[in-house]
């Protein structure tokens, strides 16, 4: 085949798919326009549906608003009398029916029997819901389907006035609705229920030519044939007064002329394009074979040289294509001479360099134990692949070292990462333990009448163990010691919020009892974590000695008297705070004579053990209180001094279990003041 052949058919390919191409590009941008317009088209008959319904909403309400200020209308209503409604509809003009302004005229309730005038209805003119709706005053207006055949435009408005509350409702025929937007459109409108039944339409010859093709094709936009002419359809989804599907609004819009002129431009711009391309590929043939005459000459002579021919001789001469393809073969003769030196020069110098790297890469594979073993006669190409083999080994090895030198340095910045987190947590934790330690109350009241000292030491940098002291008044102390359960930041954050609640409900409740239960009540309402405190709180009159208190499931305090006896308060009762909601606390109360004290105390006392794993327990604790308080009471300093110090003596250097806590308290009397 010629190459002025070839060039034209390619060409003729290439202009065909670029023709290929251009209709594909142009039937999707018509199917994409296609899209958007069927969107645009639904979108303006949503709008004109939607203005044709306010229309006549607005009519109705018009109507409505006429109707409720006739003399007589209330008293028609409220004796549900519909003689005289009708003829008060009568006298305006509206009375229901057909071609009147007005297909149905009804007052309903939602405990009273329906009035309506009118055509007989298949259903109710509104649904429960719709009809609740209206009878709050909320806007009820819109389309409402009735049975198999019939459609309303309906507006309800509720009626004023004492008694049941009513709902004045006027309907006409969705036919007007239809007709309305129709007139704005210039389209045959018609409207279908769910089931593709025909429920009203402007033009029911076409509707009925048209209606089969939409059934079975279920289509939402499309380009009709019927009788001989276009029609263009669109079908929008369309909803009741309840908000409901209601059925389905088809337009029919006949554009005939525009299809006609469509068909004509499009068969002659495929003629026309037709036309051009022929026209292109003949001239570009007669071109292409008028301009080779010359090249093929050249071929000829080129042939002849590669015979051995040199006496050929090319016709012509001077700066034409023949004279330039004569002086290109002389230079390429040239060029070819010089290219064989030139690989002659190459393939010595590759030869010294293969040498000088089979001596270094020997040198490298004796230092990595890994001689080579050079076989007598081998071939260079044998040679170079057993260089090839030590260098892929000793690639590996390095490989191998680097990857295990990175593993290292990343575990390396990962122990440094965590290092530096622990260190934070750590002091973070020391600041909330200062914090912690620094909301307690620090130093002892300042009233002679009673002595204090206390003690914390919690188990772990913060702790849940607490106590507090406060005046409730001018005479009486208020005292608490209490332990949350759990240990840690949570048991912190606990014993905390029970302080500051406990404190702030004291001052405003004075009875321990309720105190207590308040307090209970606050931290079980949202105790989702089910924590909880058991607590000692007391409240001792300065006056008289005498102490109310309430034991919320809290170790019970030791009274040591006067006369050096020891005894244990009772117990009231009382279950942990923050464990039931509504708990009924109860107190008891004791009578503090001068010179007595009370030691109050946590689990952590008890609950110390050595490093054998026994407990310190409360016969021990007891032993020891006794034995401090004899031949007399010690101040409340010493007394806690002297139970921690036995503690820590029987523990032996065993890590402590439990947040330790002790208050030691001493009534001095009224006449210390």
């Amino acid at each position: 085949m010629l190459l002025r052949t070839r060039i034209t058919a390619m060409v003729a390919a290439g202009l065909l798919l670029a023709g290929l191409g251009w209709g594909l590009a142009t039937a999707l941008r018509e199917e994409l326009l296609e899209r958007r317009l069927t969107v645009a088209v639904q979108a303006a008959h949503a709008a004109l549906w939607d203005e044709a319904l306010a229309a006549h909403d607005k009519a109705l309400d018009e109507h409505a608003d006429k109707l409720m200020m006739q003399p007589g209308f209330e008293a028609a209503v409220r004796q549900n009398d519909g003689a005289a409604l009708a003829r008060l509809l009568h006298d305006m003009e509206l009375g229901p029916g057909p071609g009147q302004p007005l297909d149905q005229v009804a007052v309903l309730g939602l405990e009273r029997a329906p009035l309506v005038l009118g055509p007989s209805l298949a259903r109710e003119l509104l649904d429960a819901d719709s009809l609740e709706r209206a009878a709050v005053g909320d806007a009820v207006d819109g389309l409402r389907v009735i049975g198999a055949r019939r459609a309303l435009v309906l507006s309800a408005r509720r009626l004023s006035g004492g008694g049941e509350a009513g709902v004045l409702v006027l309907a006409r025929n969705a036919r007007h609705a239809l007709t309305h937007m129709a007139g704005r459109t210039g389209a045959s409108l018609t409207l279908l229920d769910l089931r593709g039944r025909l429920l009203a339409t402007t033009d029911a010859a076409l509707w009925q030519a048209a209606g089969p093709v939409m059934a079975q094709r279920g289509l939402q936009r499309s380009d009709l044939q019927l009788n001989g002419r276009s029609y263009l359809l669109s079908s929008l989804p369309v909803r009741d007064v309840s908000g409901h599907a209601a059925g389905t609004l088809v337009a029919l819009l006949d554009q005939s002329a525009s299809a006609r002129a469509h068909t004509f431009l499009g068969r002659l711009a495929l003629g026309g394009t037709a036309a051009l391309l022929l026209a292109v590929l003949l001239g570009l043939n007669w071109y292409l074979r008028r301009s080779l005459k010359p090249l093929e000459r050249s071929i000829d002579v080129l042939q002849a040289l590669a015979q051995g021919d040199t006496s050929v001789q090319l016709p012509g001469g001077g700066n034409d294509e023949i004279g330039r393809i004569a002086r290109a073969v002389a230079t390429f003769r040239r060029n070819a001479e010089d290219l064989a030196a030139t690989r002659a020069l190459r393939e010595r110098v590759r030869r010294r360099q293969e040498r000088l790297l089979r001596t270094r890469l020997q040198t490298l594979a004796q230092a990595t134990h890994q001689p080579l073993a050079w076989q007598a006669g081998s071939s260079d190409e044998e040679q170079l692949r057993q260089l090839a083999g030590v260098m892929n080994e000793l690639s590996g090895r390095l490989i191998d070292q680097h990857q295990r030198l990175t593993g290292m340095v990343q575990e390396l910045r990962e122990a440094l990462v965590t290092k530096t987190r622990l260190a934070g947590l750590e002091q973070e934790l020391q600041i909330a333990a200062q914090v912690q330690l620094s909301i307690l109350p620090r130093n002892p009241p300042r009233d002679a009448r009673v002595q204090l000292h206390c003690h914390i030491t919690p188990a772990r940098e913060v702790g849940g163990d607490f106590y507090d002291y406060f005046f409730v008044g001018d005479d009486h102390l208020g005292f608490v010691i209490a332990d949350v359960s759990g240990k840690g930041v949570p048991a912190a954050l606990f014993m905390t919020i029970t302080r500051t609640l406990l404190k702030a409900t004291a001052q405003f409740v004075a009875d321990p009892t309720q105190c207590v239960a308040q307090l209970n009540d606050l931290l079980a309402a949202e105790n989702e974590q089910m924590m909880f405190v058991t607590l000692f709180y007391g409240v001792l009159d300065l006056r008289s000695g005498r102490l109310e208190y309430v034991n919320a499931g809290h170790n019970p305090p030791w009274l040591l008297r006067a006369n050096g006896s020891l005894a244990a308060l009772a117990r009231t009762g009382g279950m942990a705070v923050a464990v039931h909601e509504g708990f009924p606390y109860r107190s008891a109360s004791v009578q503090l004579g001068p010179g007595e004290q009370l030691f109050l105390y946590t689990d952590g006392v008890t609950e110390a053990f050595d490093p054998d794993g026994r407990e310190y327990g409360e016969q021990r604790l007891q032993a020891t209180l006794q034995q401090l308080a004899q031949p007399h009471s010690p101040a409340p300093a010493a007394l806690a001094e002297g139970v921690l110090a036995d503690v820590h003596a029987f523990e032996r250097g065993a890590p402590q279990a439990d947040d330790i806590t002790c208050v030691a308290l001493r009534y001095q009397g009224p006449e210390a003041c």
